[in-house]
């Protein structure tokens, strides 16, 4: 703490004339112009000193108050050139840049409170390098949905993403870039918003490829629906290499905080939370605007600015005066001290939202452009407002806040009745002139021709696929609809017809949080005995709402609807073709093809013809049965000229009937081309996720681990959507229990109800965790998965899913085992893949032991680890029938396979089993040369990673010898072997 001593000490320095000539030759060589001291004393008498800041205040040293008093020290709003603090956030931004720029997926985003420096540290972050920025606005219903992305789009220029990207993207592409191309985007049939998206993930790849880029998203905060849509999806799939996305925010903002913290979860993000700037640091920043810190100074300003910069510049325009606590009143006092004609423009800029182009304040203030720009140079040489592409930018968001809140209510009502007016006679001025009508003549009370451009507007973006945003203004317009008179004529149309349209949107947009209760209204007031049709529709969106939040009874709704829509009409065409589809996703194939049939016929006698590909797919899909039926019609649709998104669907429909008939080496060529399919079409992170799982089970089938790892390890990397990570941990746990190492299970595979959902996740997810607990000896974990999973009221619709995990649960045993011989009895085994697993079940429940036929399939169809299963089974259920040399033959068998694979759990029980026996060992005769080395590092206590380091082999390679070690000495463990090498002499005690 400061003694009075050292104040009067430091006071006596400073008011000295050499302090004070002291002081201001060092503020006068930052000057701009480095005029002299004499001729800034001089200054004090002319106009422009007379206009400076006059501070008077005693407490102050008298070369500080002179200093401020001639403008050298303080000039309102002025920005520190001293980057002051923050070199931990600015080395951690430039370590994700490294890994971007190395091939790797990184993200950061960097959260601080208003005026905390997020945008200076981007600023510094981004001084020289290739950097796309866009921000998000707080404009409300005003702003253009993805604005970030298309101010990258505008920056990056129209040929640029041309020269980038294929004809075909460019009109879907120019819903965030009007003008790109003069083809009209195509109508969305659904997909429309994953194509964009894609799309979008396509160009930052390639920018990235051509050299490293930098893509920045400020103040996603404020981020419209539709763009954190996007956002997510960059994120949650990030691009393969040379690219690192950088998004700012208010950790603060209670609506958008969940989202942060998900995003943050994500293994390649890295979160910045910017802490308040430290006395130190406060110090650097005062020493930066002043050219001097003063202790006293830098302790009043840290204290009560809290350490946030924006707060510091502020305060230092009120060096040691008592001035209101609120920014907003500090901000105020610096407009006030403006010009009048700089205030008056800077109101009617913040009625424009953070930005307004020059052309449209020009047209709205009247003021020619000339005296335009020079009524606003003050406000941007006062650190208000910058200037951005064709217009300006508040400098901060808490700045126009403040200006506009400072209008008084008529005042507010005539800026925006401006903004409209103009807007009206030049739409051309505005970037969104229907959704900006829409706000200013809202703002000026006209609810009239507010509730008409709003619903314009909602068209508009529906047109964009931005489905949240028309949402957001059909929600606006039932609001005004009541206070409007004769509000159906003016817009055309019903408030039901409003209602059905927030109900679409709400449905493209997947949002049943806000759709739900506009579904009801719609149904409440919708008389189903008179007008069934459309009370089918409405059903048909509640359906859609309930499968959004994962109820059964969406279902339910459909049925309803079905039978509702009686009549041959396309509202039956319709509704056929949703509830077809969705009862192959819960297994109900035979009435899914039943309805799709009646669909088809009924879309070819009405010429409906956008509802048949949908439906002939779904007829093609049912009729294969999962591999069970006919693979026929969906042969005859892949050799047919589809859409990319039906094609890539029929492909991995393919795929998967292939491996549940065993046919792996098929599979993986269908899945291959599955992908193909989708690279080409911008579709790869979207319908591409499938095939790439059907890819990974392939590649597990056939017993080429280590590509499945390989590919595991891509897709999670650059997969981060919570249904697609499911589907591969499956085949990541099937690794783990096949191998007895890799990683575990990430927690949210194993947060997911085993006995609810989507049979075709739980059951296969319920099998892998069970072999992965049976692979560590643990029983009761396994039993309890399966428990849980055998009481799934959709158990049995997919018997494809369910052979493999009776086999499963018989291999577990515990008291079940009479219900799973019963269910066994019961199923229908059809492909050969059915059939060998029935046996297998059979005999693992105490029925015929016919391991002969289990054996010769799993041989026939080429996949070595079912077969390497099968060996050891039989050859246990030869040890109990007393053949104790057939035994060793399949014991010996089991062990080649299981060693070859790299299968350690499957060899160390063989081991175990032969040993226990009697028999010699499995595969017997003394050690190789290679096994030897590995012998002496085993007995060294080095782990498979470390043998295979030293050897310069894979870790798979190291497991396999590891694992015949085991085979050849009898053994089930490391310690047992090293101990058996000792007493033989192959390694020193």
């Amino acid at each position: 703490m400061e003694t009075p001593r050292d104040r009067a000490t430091r006071r006596r320095a400073w008011e000295s004339p050499a302090g004070t000539e002291s002081v201001l030759r060092s503020r006068a060589r930052a000057v701009e112009g480095h005029c002299a001291v004499s001729d800034l004393r001089s200054s004090m008498d002319s106009p422009a000193g007379r206009r400076c800041d006059v501070v008077e205040n005693t407490r102050l040293p008298i070369a500080t108050q002179v200093a401020l008093r001639i403008g050298i020290l303080v000039r309102v709003g002025t920005v520190s050139p001293v980057f002051a603090g923050r070199a931990a956030e600015l080395e951690a931004l430039r370590e994700a840049h490294a890994r971007a720029r190395a091939g790797e997926a990184a993200a950061v985003l960097v959260g601080g409170e208003a005026g905390g420096g997020k945008t200076r540290l981007l600023t510094e972050f981004t001084r020289d390098l290739r950097t796309l920025t866009g921000g998000c606005l707080d404009l409300g219903a005003a702003s253009l949905p993805y604005a970030p992305f298309s101010a990258i789009l505008r920056r990056l220029g129209r040929d640029a993403v041309a020269s980038l990207m294929p004809a075909a993207a460019l009109p879907e592409l120019a819903r965030l870039m009007p003008g790109l191309t003069a083809a009209a985007p195509p109508p969305d049939d659904g997909t429309g918003r994953l194509r964009l998206f894609e799309h979008v993930l396509t160009l930052a790849e390639r920018l990235g490829a051509a050299e490293p880029v930098t893509l920045v998203v400020e103040d996603a905060h404020w981020a419209d629906r539709s763009t954190r849509d996007l956002l997510s999806f960059l994120l949650r799939n990030p691009p393969r290499a040379g690219v690192l996305a950088v998004v700012t925010f208010r950790p603060e903002e209670p609506d958008t905080r969940p989202w942060f913290a998900g995003l943050a979860r994500l293994p390649h993000v890295v979160r910045l939370d910017l802490p308040p700037l430290t006395p130190a640091e406060v110090a650097d920043q005062v020493r930066g605007i002043l050219g001097t810190a003063d202790p006293a100074l830098v302790r009043d300003v840290h204290a009560r600015g809290g350490g946030n910069p924006l707060f510091v510049e502020a305060l230092l325009a009120h060096p040691g005066e008592t001035v209101p606590g609120s920014l907003r009143d500090l901000v105020l006092d610096r407009v006030h001290r403006l010009p009048e004609s700089t205030r008056a423009a800077l109101r009617t800029a913040s009625a424009a939202g953070d930005r307004a182009g020059h052309a449209l304040l020009a047209a709205v203030t009247g003021l020619p452009d000339a005296e335009l720009s020079e009524a606003l140079r003050p406000a941007v040489g006062h650190g208000l407002l910058v200037a951005d592409g064709d217009g300006y930018a508040f400098r901060h968001a808490l700045i126009r806040d403040a200006v506009h809140e400072d209008l008084l209510p008529g005042e507010r009502a005539a800026v925006h009745r401006r903004y409209a007016e103009t807007i009206g006679r030049s739409p051309e001025l505005s970037d969104a002139p229907s959704s900006a009508l829409a706000v200013h003549w809202q703002g000026c009370g006209d609810h009239a021709r507010a509730l008409v451009a709003a619903w314009r507007a909602a068209g508009e973006r529906e047109a964009a696929t931005a489905y949240a945003e028309q949402l957001g203004l059909l929600e606006n317009v039932l609001g005004l609809w009541d206070r409007v008179p004769d509000a159906a004529n003016l817009a055309g149309c019903t408030r039901h017809d409003v209602l059905l349209a927030a109900a679409q949107a709400a449905d493209a947009s997947g949002d049943p949080e806000r759709g739900t209760p506009l579904v009801q209204r719609l149904l409440d007031e919708t008389d189903r005995a008179r007008d069934p049709a459309a009370a089918a529709w409405i059903l048909s969106y509640r359906a859609v709402m309930r499968g959004y939040q994962g109820r059964e009874d969406e279902l339910d709704d459909l049925r309803e609807a079905e039978r509702l829509a009686a009549g041959p009409a396309p509202v039956r065409a319709g509704i056929l073709a949703r509830l077809s589809a969705r009862l192959l996703v819960y297994g109900e194939a035979e009435e899914g093809e039943r309805l799709g049939r009646e669909g088809l016929e009924l879309a070819d006698a009405l010429g409906l013809g956008p509802v048949r590909p949908g439906l002939e797919f779904t007829v093609a899909a049912a009729a294969a049965r999962d591999g069970d039926g006919d693979l026929g019609p969906l042969e005859g649709l892949r050799r047919r000229d589809l859409d990319a998104w039906i094609h890539v669907r029929v492909l991995n429909t393919l795929a998967h009937c292939r491996l549940n008939g065993g046919d792996a080496a098929e599979a993986l060529a269908l899945a291959d081309e599955g992908l193909a399919v989708a690279e080409r079409s911008g579709l790869a992170h979207s319908s591409g996720l499938a095939p790439a799982v059907n890819r990974v089970e392939a590649l597990f089938r056939l017993g080429r681990w280590d590509e499945a790892a390989g590919d595991l390890r891509r897709r999670l990397d650059h997969h981060h959507g919570p249904g697609v990570r499911v589907q591969l941990m499956i085949w990541r746990i099937a690794l783990l229990a096949a191998r007895g190492d890799g990683p575990r299970p990430e927690p949210e595979a194993l947060a997911v109800p085993l006995d609810a959902g989507f049979p075709q996740t739980a059951l296969p997810l319920a099998q892998m965790i069970a072999e992965w607990r049976l692979a560590e000896d643990d029983r009761p974990a396994a039993r309890a998965a399966l428990d849980a999973v055998l009481r799934h009221p959709r158990l049995t619709v997919q018997p494809c899913h369910l052979w493999p995990l009776l086999e499963t649960a018989a291999r577990a045993g515990g008291p079940r085992l009479p219900e799973i011989a019963g269910l066994a009895a019961r199923l229908p085994a059809v492909t050969p893949v059915a059939v060998a697993h029935k046996a297998a079940v059979t005999a693992l429940t105490g029925g015929p032991a016919g391991w002969g036929e289990v054996i010769g399939t799993w041989e026939d169809l080429g996949l070595p680890y079912p077969l390497a299963c099968a060996l050891f089974d039989g050859a246990c259920a030869d040890l109990a029938a007393g053949d104790r040399a057939a035994a060793a033959a399949r014991f010996d068998r089991a062990a080649g396979v299981a060693a070859r694979l790299g299968a350690a759990p499957l060899a160390r029980r063989i081991s175990e089993r032969a040993r226990r026996a009697g028999l010699a060992g499995p595969a017997g005769g003394p050690l190789t040369a290679r096994e030897s080395e590995v012998m002496r590092l085993l007995a060294r206590g080095r782990s498979n990673r470390e043998i295979a380091e030293e050897l310069v082999i894979s870790p798979k390679t190291a497991s396999v010898h590891v694992s015949n070690i085991l085979a050849k000495f009898g053994v089930s463990s490391r310690g047992e072997a090293v101990a058996s090498a000792r007493d033989r002499g192959l390694v020193e005690r």
